[in-house]
């Protein structure tokens, strides 16, 4: 796959089957499960599947759109990578568009085969993900930079090669992203306990006059924010594909059991009160799915797609979990058994409706980009 762009009917319709199977392959597995998350990993690696979406002459092959098939079809397959979301969708993006050529050359090739992967470090206790407040600062000493501050929720510190970190420039106020390698001592981490089916670990880091070089800047100094949007607009846009996907396969997997558990003589997806949110579900879903389409043309096409990828996002998490909910109503009981997996992914899908960016900011967003509404923030 590396190198070789997916352009044609047939070659999307071949990685199309690609990954289903190798989501397919996990699909009795939970999604907390880091040894099959690892296994899957380094299938897509054989695959050449984190290429998709860099740029060819980095080893990478195909764009956005692929990107989100990919991500959509192993999703559908049963499980999700989320490994491609940091490191190919953000950290990826964010080098492409903004890194140096030393940094593209660095980078871009480890990213393009799997063998570097990336954290992204940008919410803090006090701001959340809202830039404006961010409070971790770099300051400049001599050649270099010194950063002080705490990030949080910040996803698998612990299983990353390097760390893209959002920091204010002291001097400009404006943002500066650096690049850490890890793993680092002079880092403290502290574990953040999350209920919820994720196979990568989540952390608190705090940093506390950590020196970096000055070639660890990715991007303008003090000028920070197109780049940051560069990566969390993708970021957005493989969350949703993941979000339609994983709604496909429980809506697939209700349909069947609805077909074939008879109750009072005839099945149960005979009965309009199981039927209709299913057909529901299957509609949202497939509007979902063409709007991230739109949304993820626009952005490989060199836009920053902002009001767009949080429109896809909002459809997209609202539609698979209603998929999941439908489909956790129609098993019953057994929908919340391991044997099922059903309530395994509705949790990953309410979660995906408040992360990586709320459902309430996204829409706050679309209010007064898309309808001129005045800002509430």
């Amino acid at each position: 796959m590396t190198g070789t762009a997916p352009t044609g009917a047939t070659e999307r319709a071949e990685l199309a089957r690609l990954a289903f199977a190798l989501g397919e392959k996990y699909a009795d597995r939970s999604l907390g499960d880091e040894q099959a998350a690892e296994a899957q990993w380094q299938d897509l690696r054989r695959a050449g599947l984190p290429a998709i979406s860099l740029p060819e002459e980095h080893g990478g092959a195909g764009d956005t759109a692929d990107l989100c098939l990919v991500v959509e079809r192993l999703a559908a397959g049963g499980y999700p990578a989320p490994k491609l979301t940091i490191s190919t969708a953000v950290a990826g993006s964010i080098i492409a568009r903004h890194g140096t050529a030393d940094q593209r050359r660095r980078w871009l090739p480890g990213i393009a085969s799997g063998e570097l992967r990336f954290c992204f470090a940008l919410t803090e206790p006090g701001a959340g993900s809202n830039s404006a407040n961010l409070a971790t600062r770099a300051e400049r000493v001599g050649d270099g930079w010194r950063v002080s501050g705490e990030k949080t929720y910040i996803s698998a510190v612990d299983s990353s090669d390097v760390m893209v970190l959002v920091a204010r420039d002291v001097e400009s106020g404006g943002l500066t992203l650096l690049a850490l390698d890890l793993p680092d001592s002079r880092l403290a981490l502290h574990r953040v306990d999350v209920h919820v089916p994720v196979a990568e670990n989540q952390w608190t880091v705090f940093l506390d006059g950590v020196d970096v070089p000055g070639n660890a800047v990715i991007g303008e100094t003090g000028r920070g924010m197109r780049a940051v949007f560069d990566g969390l607009n993708p970021e957005r846009l493989v969350v949703a594909a993941q979000a339609v996907g994983i709604g496909r396969w429980c809506l697939n997997r209700a349909t069947a059991y609805a077909g074939q558990r008879v109750v009072f003589d005839v099945p149960i997806g005979s009965h309009q009160a199981v039927a209709h949110p299913l057909a529901e579900a299957y509609v949202a879903l497939e509007a979902a799915w063409a709007l991230l389409g739109d949304a993820a043309r626009l952005y490989g096409e060199g836009g920053q797609a902002g009001l767009e990828s949080n429109v896809a996002k909002i459809a997209a998490c609202d539609a698979g979990l209603k998929a999941a909910d439908a489909a956790l109503q129609s098993f019953g009981g057994s929908g919340f058994t391991g044997e099922s997996m059903m309530f395994d992914r509705f949790a990953y899908l309410r979660l995906l409706r408040s992360v990586p960016v709320s459902r309430e900011m996204a829409l706050n967003h679309v209010a007064t980009a898309g309808l001129g509404l005045p800002r509430s923030y």
